[in-house]
């Protein structure tokens, strides 16, 4: 009698681990589809990625029989350091699992690819933060600052198919507060109709548990960029420390980001033109 056993098994089992933790990051990252993701371009040996950026020309009248002024198109750079390299990395001791229902490797996989989505969230809200505009008022959001947020964005020249607005739980509570946002009868299918985030005035309205409270900000998706140089990747190796049959594991990932449009159109030195929020910690 044949039987399927761990020789036929063992080559498919580090490939559904893989799967699973790419699976598993992916669901606990809420907001890398939200911005651009640069990764084609964090090939091998690079250790940034640079973003051109260029003046503008200026649109003159040129009297009849009289030469026209020349211009100049100048360029600079925004550069996205790939200088995050994170990792995750624990054993497991084989006497200890041998005694447990649970199948140890797989569930902690799943907190490690948790873990990592996660924190690729926090370092993409950091990177917003650092660049983003303050709102002129401080405190729970409202529908005046969520105006506000929107006539900026838009003096910038944002693009409005690729808004969103993004708000801790605390500041989700606020805004169902607001009769304005939960009433379909005023603002129509634009704002709340249900109660539940959806969109306000047409921006896709994002809760993120990892805010402090007083904390949400309105960002393009051009407003934020990321790369990612090694994706995550899952590794073991045996490790008789902790005894035979012990193992020890590693999940990683080599990533960088960087809020653009720094100190272009009405944004500040060291702004960008299109992130705008209020931050009270992270």
């Amino acid at each position: 009698m044949s039987i399927i056993a761990n020789t036929e098994m063992a080559p498919t089992k580090m490939d559904l681990i893989v799967a699973m933790a790419q699976r598993e990051l992916k669901a606990s990252a809420q907001l890398a589809g939200f911005f651009s993701d640069k990764s084609a371009f964090a090939v091998k040996g690079n250790k940034s990625i640079s973003f051109p950026k260029l003046s503008s020309f200026a649109v003159l009248d040129r009297a009849s029989g009289v030469a026209g002024v020349e211009q100049q198109v100048t360029a600079t750079a925004d550069k996205l350091d790939l200088n995050k390299n994170k990792q995750v990395l624990w054993g497991i001791d084989p006497s200890d699992e041998i005694q447990s229902t649970l199948n140890w490797e797989l569930e902690t996989v799943k907190l490690a690819s948790s873990a990592h989505g996660r924190q690729f969230d926090l370092d993409l809200v950091a990177a917003a933060v650092a660049a983003m505009t303050e709102v002129s008022d401080t405190g729970n959001i409202t529908r005046d600052l969520i105006l506000e947020m929107i006539e900026y964005l838009s003096k910038n020249f944002a693009n409005k198919s690729q808004i969103a607005l993004f708000v801790s739980p605390a500041q989700k509570t606020a805004m169902l507060k607001i009769a304005e946002f939960t009433q379909a009868q005023i603002f129509g299918n634009m704002v709340i109709p249900t109660g539940t985030i959806g969109q306000v005035y047409g921006v896709p309205v994002v809760e993120v548990p990892a805010f402090s409270d007083a904390q949400y900000f309105m960002a393009d998706k051009d407003g934020l960029a990321y790369g990612l140089q090694k994706a995550p990747s899952y590794d073991s190796q045996k490790d008789v420390k902790y005894g035979a049959g012990g193992t020890l594991h590693t999940l990683d990932q080599l990533y960088g980001m960087k809020a653009l449009q720094i100190a272009q159109g009405t944004a500040a030195a060291g702004k960008s033109a299109l992130i705008i929020g209020y931050n009270n910690g992270i």
